[in-house]
């Protein structure tokens, strides 16, 4: 059977497990609710398939029926309200409790190292700063704001573990083409944090960095629909724009940059007349 710690999303686990029974032996679904004390043959396919949910014994019914054993069972219970949580902070509690069961196992989450990548801010500057300067002091002296060498050490490491960087012989750091790519439930968590995280230094830069050396400014507007649409295909479009320009640029690098894009509702929707009569 599958390893429950490699998953994010409950349903993939029970899909995953399901299979992989089915191929060394005639079980079915008929059989899996049959071993979980379900009347109906097709529930758990309909959970599997995301049309169904499973209660807090439905949990306990299933753990039973793949056999999983008392740790496994401890992080089924949280992988099921995980994969359902839509706050924030509660999923993220979820998710270091599900850690801590999988580290006792010495087993790990298998998109944990990308939320520990989004979750701090400095990673995605320390991976821009590393080719272009000559020790981890270095870098400590360009960070604003600033964090303590170890922090800098750690973040290194994990860059290179997640291969975002590479060094060579003489142990000079480079960039690679590998992107982080994850199951939706952490990266959607991990990318929140990461947005929280970058708009806090947006504020602070309000302060902190000269008014010549920055650039922040707002529009407040009403939109139609399709004014919404429109504009948000603007916006990808000058995020595409940002990357051709960053990429083609000769010059060496001087200082690393960030551009936060929010477009966000200030408003409930106001039903029009047009929409009323539809």
């Amino acid at each position: 059977m599958p390893s429950i710690f490699a998953y994010s999303d409950y349903r993939a686990f029970m899909r995953d497990a399901f299979s992989e029974k089915k191929a060394s032996s005639r079980f079915s679904w008929r059989e899996f609710a049959k071993r979980a004390g379900y009347a109906s043959p097709v529930f758990l396919k309909l959970v599997a398939e995301e049309k169904s949910s499973l209660s807090e014994q439905g949990i306990e019914r299933v753990g039973l029926a793949l056999g999983l054993t008392n740790k496994e069972q401890a992080f089924f219970r949280l992988l099921v309200p995980f994969t359902h949580e839509t706050n924030n902070a509660k999923k993220q509690k979820l998710f270091n409790e599900m850690r801590k069961i999988a580290a006792t196992c010495k087993s790990c989450i298998l998109e944990a190292n990308q939320y520990d990548y989004y979750k701090e801010w400095h990673h995605s500057v320390i991976r821009e700063l590393a080719p272009n300067v000559s020790s981890e002091s270095e870098i400590a002296k360009l960070l604003v704001p600033k964090i303590p060498l170890p922090q800098i050490k750690a973040s290194l490491a994990l860059l290179l573990k997640l291969g975002l960087l590479e060094t060579d012989s003489n142990g000079k750091y480079h960039q690679t083409n590998k992107h982080l790519t994850t199951g939706e439930n952490i990266s959607s968590m991990a990318v929140r944090k990461h947005h929280e995280n970058m708009g806090t230094l947006a504020v602070a830069a309000l302060e902190g960095i000269l008014k010549e050396e920055r650039d922040i400014s707002g529009i407040t507007m009403g939109l139609s629909k399709e004014g919404f649409e429109a504009l948000k295909a603007e916006i990808a479009n000058f995020r595409r724009k940002v990357k051709e320009i960053a990429s083609a640029s000769e010059s060496e690098e001087e200082a690393v940059y960030r551009i936060n894009l929010q477009l966000f509702p200030l408003s409930k929707t106001r039903k029009t007349k047009e929409r009323a009569k539809k």
